[in-house]
């Protein structure tokens, strides 16, 4: 049998047509999104992998990675990195990124479940396993961080109750309250084939940059996943538009929402390209145009046209905002550090050098200043509470707009006698579309005036699952010191040992 009969011999036949039950009662969100199906039974997963070969290849993956997650430990790897701030922006992609890779699991396994196109259920059956095992190759790089450093030490209750978590948790409450084929495009398309690179390459080099070899092998070892998932994205995007005409204005609107969404919630990512590395191989401006406007806008958009499809609605907006992404982000992230469980930190002499000639018509004017004002105290940018966080995306409305950076982006909409707060248009025209989706958004501050985090503030910590002396600034904590001491037992060099503090 050849590799093709093999294929469909191992991957086929894994329905049945039922004889008591009617088929729209098993698939009842197939009909109410309006997607229209000819012959959806030719479509192809692009891989054509059989579940033996997918577990052969996995396992061969895991052990390579293993194998340098070992050699890591046992030589004290986190010691060699050039600078321990690298581990805040670590904790930060903890939190925003593995829940985010469990939750996928669970949208793969919902959308397999409600389409009924076998090659769909095969494909989104193998990549659930793929988020699960990405899941656990993280947390287990955080549990050897745990050993020596702080904020990961209650992990799922962090996961489970920061505010911080709320922004991929509303990402994927979205997607998994949404029809299945929307589901499809929101995660294989928008997030997986648009964004998926600009996650993982730029910060898995600034691992490599700054020696976090851990880190290396992890975004190594999920990005080869990625790569399939990217292609079923692409894959099943082309089925839908060629399967009928009327489908493309639904699949341009679910592309118009599903780009913003993907690329609000990447961005902390910017600042964990800009900010945390010492050293950085590429800026997150250089690396969104590389990635995202080239390879996609440019690249991949131009081929749509001739279904019809058009690039998403805002995009012109992050172009415009790639100048300010990462800088209007830390900014956000220094507001708050007091109540997170990553450290902000004062920016080096190095960090400004690099940062205004990365972004000479921006950074110097517009965030410089604020950032120098930690020079004379570290926590004198902290803003006392907790933040006004939008009612889509869920991070603090205070983004400046591109055309005005002197002026906030803040948006407001009416519905049902109650005024809604939005970080940008893009967040602004995805309620006013949907309101429905979005009018029980969570906010922070109310829900600790009501009690819910407990009557003081040692209440609120012990259900986020740290202490404040594991937050606020790196280089004025315990485990900057920490790190000098681990460095200084093992004779290592100490090039970024002299650091400027109060």
């Amino acid at each position: 049998m050849g590799t093709s009969q093999r294929y469909r011999a191992l991957t086929r036949d894994l329905m049945w047509d039922p004889k008591t039950v009617n088929t729209k009662k098993i698939y009842p969100l197939v009909e109410a999104e309006g997607i229209r199906l000819k012959d959806p039974s030719k479509w192809e997963d692009p891989f054509r992998m059989t579940f033996n070969q997918y577990v052969k290849i996995q396992s061969e993956k895991d052990q390579l990675h293993h194998a340098v997650r070992t050699a890591f430990e046992a030589n004290y790897g986190h010691t060699r990195v050039i600078d321990g701030r690298w581990f805040e922006g670590v904790k930060a992609f903890a939190v925003a990124v593995q829940p985010a890779e469990y939750a996928a699991h669970r949208l793969m396994a919902y959308i397999g479940r409600n389409i009924p196109i076998e090659a769909i259920r095969f494909a989104t059956f193998n990549q659930a396993i793929d988020e699960l095992r990405h899941a656990q190759i993280e947390i287990k790089h955080y549990a050897d961080m745990s050993k020596y450093y702080d904020g990961l030490h209650a992990y799922a209750q962090t996961n489970e109750n920061l505010w911080f978590n709320t922004v991929p948790k509303s990402f994927f409450d979205d997607a998994l309250t949404a029809g299945p084929f929307e589901s499809l495009i929101a995660i294989s398309f928008s997030f997986e084939y648009v964004f998926t690179n600009i996650l993982f390459l730029p910060f898995a080099s600034s691992a490599a940059a700054v020696g976090d070899e851990h880190f290396v092998s992890v975004g190594k070892s999920v990005q080869s996943d990625e790569s399939r998932h990217m292609a079923l994205g692409m894959s099943a995007l082309r089925m839908l538009l060629e399967e009928d005409d009327r489908n493309v204005p639904l699949i341009q609107s679910w592309i118009d929402k599903w780009y913003w969404r993907a690329y609000r919630i990447f961005s902390v990512i910017s600042t964990l390209v800009d900010y945390y590395p010492r050293v950085r191989p590429i800026s997150w401006k250089k690396a969104f145009e590389i990635y995202v406007e080239e390879q996609v806008i440019n690249g991949l958009f131009k081929d749509l046209a001739r279904y019809g499809i058009r690039p998403p609605r805002n995009f012109e907006d992050s172009v415009k905002e790639k100048e300010h992404y990462s800088h209007a982000t830390m900014r956000i992230l220094e507001h708050y550090k007091h109540a997170n469980y990553f450290r902000g930190f004062r920016l080096q002499p190095d960090d400004y050098e690099w940062l205004s000639n990365e972004y000479p018509s921006t950074f110097d004017r517009y965030y410089a200043p604020f950032f120098r004002r930690m020079d004379d105290h570290v926590m004198a940018v902290a803003s006392p509470g907790l933040p006004a966080v939008c009612a889509v995306c869920q991070i603090p409305v205070e983004f400046p707009d591109p055309d005005h950076p002197e002026r906030p982006w803040t948006q407001y909409a009416e519905h049902n006698g109650k005024t809604h707060m939005f970080c940008s248009p893009g967040c602004k025209q995805i309620f006013v579309e949907e309101p429905h989706k979005y009018v029980q958004w969570w906010w922070p501050a109310e829900s600790y005036l009501n009690g819910e985090f407990g009557n003081s503030l040692e209440d609120m910590f012990k259900y986020f699952g740290f202490a404040p002396e594991e937050a606020n600034e790196y280089y004025s904590s315990r485990d900057y010191h920490r790190w000098l001491k681990y460095r200084q037992q093992l004779g290592l060099d100490k090039q970024y040992g002299s650091i400027v503090t109060d």
